[in-house]
């Protein structure tokens, strides 16, 4: 991973500056100032949901010492490590955070502050982090004193013990990095069941008051990440949100960026890639479980999505596991 693949996932920082140690003395390098040589071997993504959510993930061994000081802008911020730690200095507060099995931190900057961090060469480290501005809450129609009280805690590091379905799905995210309709989708809906799980966990009663629009655009997406949905014919969904064939393809397009048929494929297919994965199902049990009554339309659409044809990626895990 070379500096501009950092610098590139450093977008959303206000202001960085990377330190390398390139021999006894440690090295900076800046947007104008680049080396060849890599820092990180693995893999680094950052991605501006629809939602308005910031996703970031990596899963990467360290080549060499090197540190990283940025001033960060104002934001809310939920970490998980699912392997190795980070030592980091925000402010003046020294932290070490470090895997912990279903456990996330959560962390508040209500004003611009410094950071810090060092990473020792062959460390490895596997973590996922949803961010948001403070006034994402607001945009979305949600407001409640909770939220203010914790947005305004700057500094604030909390513990949160995660439900274990989140847990899994993100160990599963680490593999789906790549720019597919599917895998775009399940950062989306996992970043969505991450925030919507974390606001039920508020220990304020008052409930979050959420504008007639905004409750229903949240219903639309509840439905359509869960699993019940993927046995759903368009007229059950339609009934079950009380919504018109015109008003239901409006927020497809709006908070999807597809029909809902096309949406109902590709989530299909997804689960149909992951159990050929998993449970190595056979190609003819994956081609029903997508809703394909024949394996070859079953492996054309899947080929098509995916680059791999359903052979190869159930072969995958077999290869794996060999190779180890």
């Amino acid at each position: 991973m070379e500096y501009l693949e950092l610098e590139d996932n450093a977008q959303f920082l206000k202001r960085y500056q990377l330190y390398v140690n390139t021999s006894d003395t440690p090295q900076k390098t800046s947007k104008t100032h680049r080396q060849s040589a890599s820092l990180m071997q693995g893999m680094m993504l950052t991605e501006l949901l629809p939602s308005g959510m910031t996703f970031h993930m990596v899963n990467a061994k360290a080549i060499r010492d090197f540190g990283f000081e940025a001033e960060l802008f104002p934001n809310f911020k939920i970490a998980l490590f699912l392997s190795g730690n980070m030592r980091f200095q925000l402010g003046e507060q020294k932290t070490q955070l470090g895997e912990k099995a279903r456990h996330a931190k959560v962390m508040t900057l209500s004003e611009p502050d410094l950071c810090s961090m060092n990473a020792k060469a062959d460390e490895q480290r596997s973590a996922l982090y949803l961010s948001v501005e403070p006034d994402w809450f607001e945009k979305n129609g949600m407001e409640s004193s909770g939220i203010k009280q914790q947005l305004a805690n700057h500094g604030g590091l909390d513990d949160w013990a995660l439900p274990e379905i989140l847990w899994l799905q993100a160990q599963q995210l680490l593999t789906q990095n790549d720019q597919s309709y599917v895998s775009r989708m399940a950062r989306e809906g996992f970043a969505l069941s991450l925030m919507a799980c974390w606001l039920d966990t508020l220990s304020y009663k008052e409930p979050v008051n959420l504008r007639p629009e905004s409750r229903r655009v949240q219903q639309f997406r509840d439905l359509l990440n869960s699993q019940e949905v993927l046995t759903m014919s368009l007229s059950s969904i339609r009934n079950q949100l009380g919504m018109s064939s015109a008003t239901l393809q409006r927020y497809a397009h709006e908070h999807l960026n597809m029909s809902i048929t096309q949406y109902l494929r590709l989530r299909r297919l997804e689960l149909a890639r992951t159990a050929l994965h998993r449970d190595g199902i056979s190609i003819i049990e994956a081609a029903l479980l997508a809703g394909y009554n024949h394996a070859s339309n079953f492996t054309t659409a899947f080929k098509r999505e995916f680059g791999v044809s359903p052979t190869d990626a159930h072969l995958l895990p077999r290869l794996m596991r060999r190779a180890l």
